[in-house]
């Protein structure tokens, strides 16, 4: 499993692994987009280039996300797939596939407003990364 949802008090948590950062980077996409819908349900029609930066690798990963997130609520779109590819440690590129949103074939389930700070610290495992992400819907 690379990622699952855990309970937190008003907002929602998910804690998320990756065998490497651009892992983890793209396992937190995914987790992050399957508290919006259903992501099988997603048709990679569309093509998003993503190009953030960070002074560390927390500020890198909500940045990455918040992309993300600003591009779901501006363009109304929902992404089933991202490529990530690490710059330098400060910067990461990507590309998000997805569609414009569908009411009658997406069913929208959270309303993520922001992806926060709170409590996120990247950890390394025996076997790679861990971090917990809480969203404020």
């Amino acid at each position: 499993m690379n990622y699952e949802i855990l309970d937190h008090t008003a907002d929602v948590c998910v804690r998320v692994y990756g065998k490497s950062f651009d892992e983890l980077l793209r396992n937190a996409a995914y987790a992050m987009m399957e508290l919006i819908t259903d992501r099988e349900k997603i048709i990679p029609s569309q093509k998003i280039e993503i190009k953030t930066k960070g002074e560390t690798k927390e500020e890198l990963l909500v940045h990455w996300l918040g992309d993300i997130l600003y591009l779901h609520q501006a363009k109304k779109m929902v992404f089933r797939d991202f490529e990530v590819h690490i710059i330098s440690e400060t910067q990461v590129k990507g590309k998000a596939f997805g569609e414009k949103i569908d009411l009658e074939k997406h069913e929208l389930s959270s309303d993520i407003k922001a992806v926060t700070y709170h409590n996120l610290k990247i950890e390394t495992l025996d076997n790679g990364l861990k971090v917990d992400i809480v969203f404020d819907i």
